[in-house]
């Protein structure tokens, strides 16, 4: 089964590109929804978060509280990768699980959708990887638009990832999301008959 790994930065318009790829009907497997689902559900995962930040962190429901858990890591890299070597195995493991069953469930090509790709070695599972770019500019006006967050809170987001030039060294697509939406849209219909016309040729 073929695997794009797509990533990008805050503010990117990278979930834009997860819904192009949803329209062609090409399975996306969301790696933010799966930490959403573990940290409502798993209770293996809850309890070493607990113990690693306190119970401080949880909500009423006994489910981790995302935003007071965020605000935290996000101010501290060290309680980050404390966080990431938490969450992160278990992410992997449930991604693989559901790219196993789409494959036998028939599929040829799927979507790893996963902000920290680079950051967490994950470029490892995939075939390729798809950047979506934007100016560094234009990524901190959206995400002061879209999250009502402080300049200086938007930067720290920012400063948790890599560079989307750093990111960009390493891909095998770029999707440069600056323009308008036709724009965009043009260039993952290129990239898609490319990855198409590869697979036909029997490609790695």
């Amino acid at each position: 089964m073929w695997t794009i790994g797509l990533t990008g930065g805050i503010g990117s318009g990278k979930s834009t590109v997860a819904q192009w790829f949803d329209k062609q009907k090409v399975p996306v497997l969301d790696a933010d929804k799966t930490v959403h689902r573990l940290l409502q559900y798993d209770r293996t995962i809850i309890s070493k978060l607990v113990h690693e930040f306190g119970a401080e962190i949880l909500l009423e429901n006994g489910q981790i509280n995302r935003a007071k858990l965020g605000a935290r890591v996000f101010r501290d890299e060290d309680a980050r990768k404390r966080l990431e070597r938490i969450v992160h195995p278990r992410v992997v493991e449930c991604m693989n699980e559901e790219r196993a069953a789409l494959r036998d469930s028939g599929a040829k090509v799927c979507v790893f959708d996963v902000p920290l790709l680079f950051e967490a070695g994950l470029e490892k599972l995939v075939n390729e990887v798809w950047v979506v770019w934007v100016p560094r500019e234009l990524q901190i006006l959206r995400v002061l638009e879209r999250d009502k967050l402080e300049l200086g809170e938007v930067e720290a987001r920012i400063a948790a990832q890599d560079s989307l030039e750093d990111k960009c060294k390493r891909a095998d697509v770029i999707i440069d999301n600056s323009g308008n939406e036709l724009e965009t849209k043009l260039q993952l219909e290129e990239a898609w008959k490319r990855l198409l016309l590869k697979q036909r040729r029997g490609e790695s």
